[in-house]
């Protein structure tokens, strides 16, 4: 019996969402279309926050203390990002930083590992177009660190790097001069050191300028009669893929060359004169 019970009063909701779900167009509800909004509006219906504490502080170095004074005093909790002591620490590094070059003495602990670098090639490079005045790469071996870079260049010049940063080039492919096999270059590995003064690269002199571009043009006028001069050269590679059709190679005598010359210059003297023969004919009317 229960379960008879269930089963009418499933059949019952089911058959009355039926009839609730299928409206008739007489009972639509009446709307004008002049209240209808075909394209609504993309903006102004998002709910518009208050800006955060955070967002206020703008012109401070080390904005973590402001914030979070901000956040006491509002008395709200105080997120987690603005809990550390990170600019505390920022502070004092700086105030450290500042005492040590005023007294020109090094920013940073000096190791007392005395290191060598007997065969180290450390090469001063032009600044590319991303770097400021403030800013110097090197050219360094791949054994060297940042660390040691910083202790070269304070020991040997007195130049005190603030940062440093590594890029590390991969090996290039490269051609042989007299061959088309192919090997893998060295790889390059490259040091960009913050400075505290700028340092700005002196112009080329024009001497040298104009030195170089007359050895440029003297390589090329020295390239020039090379240029194509194994073009009719037979190839012997890859089986005589390459070799092309043989050149003919046939043999004439010299007695023949010599009639042959003549009946050649005679044939060429009547072509050259026969445009004069054609105006005298048509003038004389022959």
């Amino acid at each position: 019996m229960l379960a008879c019970n269930r089963m009418f009063s499933s059949v019952l909701k089911i058959s009355v969402r039926h009839i609730r779900h299928n409206v008739q167009p007489k009972d639509y509800p009446q709307v004008n279309v002049k209240d209808v909004v075909l394209n609504p509006p993309r903006y102004g219906f998002r709910k518009t926050l208050e800006p955060l504490l955070s967002q206020s502080v703008t012109d401070v170095l080390l904005p973590k203390e402001v914030i979070r004074q901000k956040y006491i005093d509002a008395g709200k909790v105080i997120p987690n990002k603005y809990l550390t002591k990170s600019d505390t620490i920022a502070r004092r590094n700086l105030i450290n930083l500042k005492e040590k070059i005023e007294m020109g003495l090094p920013h940073f602990m000096v190791g007392k590992k005395k290191v060598y670098f007997p065969k180290g090639r450390i090469c001063l490079l032009r600044p590319n177009a991303k770097h400021t005045p403030y800013q110097a790469k090197f050219l360094v071996p791949k054994s060297m660190n940042r660390l040691d870079l910083r202790d070269y260049l304070w020991h040997v010049y007195g130049l005190r790097a603030l940062n440093v940063t590594v890029q590390l080039l991969h090996s290039k492919w490269q051609r042989g001069q007299h061959d088309h096999g192919r090997h893998r270059g060295p790889q390059l590995k490259k040091m960009t050191v913050d400075m505290e003064e700028p340092f700005i690269w002196p112009e080329v002199p024009e001497k040298i300028v104009k030195y170089g571009e007359e050895q440029r043009d003297v390589q090329l006028e020295l390239g020039k009669p090379k240029h194509g001069s194994d073009k009719k050269k037979p190839l012997d590679v890859n089986d005589g893929l390459y070799k092309g059709d043989p050149f003919p190679n046939a043999f004439v005598p010299a007695k023949l060359r010599r009639s042959g010359a003549k009946e050649l210059k005679q044939y060429n003297e009547q072509v050259a004169a026969q445009p004069e023969r054609d105006l005298v004919s048509k003038y004389l009317g022959l």
